[in-house]
């Protein structure tokens, strides 16, 4: 079974944390299967909306919001999680 990674943001950047938490909770919603039991795929609704809202996560600055998640980045970011997800999944 994977470690799971886990820390303490000990950083000052609020801009920062909660962008953090931000891509955190759009990843934590991508189920690992279809609603018919297939596993996701990058075709999928929910992974192309999860690839959506990833890509609309901005880092909220004074002047302007940057967003820094292309496309590229959500659909790695995505199959990441997925991968994750699956290594947590116990051996039959």
């Amino acid at each position: 079974m994977a470690n799971k990674l886990t820390w303490r943001m000990t950083n000052k950047s609020e801009t920062f944390n909660n962008w953090c938490q931000q891509v955190d909770s759009i990843l934590s919603e991508l189920p690992a299967h279809t609603v018919t039991g297939m596993p996701l795929e990058y075709t999928d609704d929910e992974f192309q909306n999860c690839m959506r809202k990833l890509q609309q996560c901005s880092l909220k600055f004074e002047e302007m919001p940057i967003y820094i998640i292309n496309e590229k980045v959500a659909a790695e970011l995505c199959y990441d999680h997925l991968k994750g997800k699956e290594d947590e999944q116990p051996d039959h």
